[in-house]
């Protein structure tokens, strides 16, 4: 089953059912982005899925086979990533370095999410995942992207004196090498404003209990999360894949963002909710 709207597909189906419909549609890399969030090998049963697996070599199977399923479908100005965590990542990046190029890995993006904590006794309280990031060819940019901060961080970073100039705007040296310290103004008002730089660690909260964003579903990921990866990756009327959509945020955040917009999943359940969610969502044409 394929649903499909102005600049979206929903399929219900397995990976290989997915990529059946678009080789017959011809597809082929149509994707900036395919990013993928399968099972984590937990070995735990999540109710809407199972993560139960024979062996890890079983598992690590499966995944290869994922990864050598997608990588024709990425554009070469793309980027695969795949979304994992401490019980595989150090597997799955040698699979990925194999299929995709040790020189086309990117990034491993930390996403620290925090939480409750406990004292540690057997581990330390474990709070992040991991997003291992393939560029297809040398040819994939990615965007800037910045955060927020304020003027007291900025200052705190550069350790310079604050000037002040004769319209009252604050600013600093800026440097251009050896013995060029005092070389040109930076004002303080324009690098607040534009925000810092985003880094290889992103605390993003998970979605606490009460968020709207909500749905029931136990591997949902937070739209904020979902945001920075697609403006890093994408830009306006790029198409996006998710061949393993669960509660849907991918669909909903990369309508929001107005690109266009392959998800899929084989559970049923899956599929209820995201075609509900995107039912809700402004911007949604069809």
């Amino acid at each position: 089953m394929v649903v499909e709207t102005d600049g979206l597909r929903v399929a219900q189906g397995s990976l290989p059912q997915q990529i059946a419909w678009l080789t017959h549609h011809h597809f082929e890399k149509r994707f900036k982005l395919i990013y993928l969030d399968p099972p984590f090998f937990s070995n735990k049963d999540y109710g809407q899925f199972s993560d139960e697996w024979e062996s890890l070599t079983a598992y690590l199977s499966e995944m290869e086979a994922w990864l050598l399923n997608v990588r024709p479908w990425v554009d070469d100005r793309g980027f695969m990533v795949l979304h994992c965590d401490y019980h595989a990542a150090h597997y799955l990046k040698v699979i990925g370095d194999r299929i995709f190029g040790y020189d086309n890995f990117r990034n491993e993006i930390i996403w620290h999410y925090g939480g409750r904590r406990q004292p540690a006794s057997r581990h330390v309280n474990r709070k992040h995942d991991v997003l291992l990031i393939w560029a297809k060819t040398e040819a994939a940019y990615f965007n800037p992207v910045f955060e927020a901060w304020d003027r007291d961080q900025y200052v705190a970073m550069k350790r310079q004196k604050v000037h002040v100039d004769e319209d009252g705007r604050e600013w600093i040296w800026g440097h251009q090498g050896k013995g060029r310290s005092h070389a040109y103004r930076i004002y303080l008002d324009e690098h607040v404003s534009r925000g810092r730089a985003i880094d290889s660690v992103w605390d993003i909260p998970i979605i606490n209990t009460s968020a709207k964003e909500r749905v029931g579903y136990p591997t949902q990921k937070p739209e904020a999360l979902m945001t920075r990866l697609i403006e890093l990756t994408t830009g306006p009327g790029d198409w996006l894949a998710d061949f393993a959509g669960g509660s849907g945020t991918t669909a909903v955040v990369g309508v929001k963002l107005q690109r266009q917009v392959w998800v899929g999943d084989i559970n049923d359940e899956a599929i209820r909710l995201t075609l509900d969610r995107l039912h809700r969502t402004p911007g949604l044409k069809g």
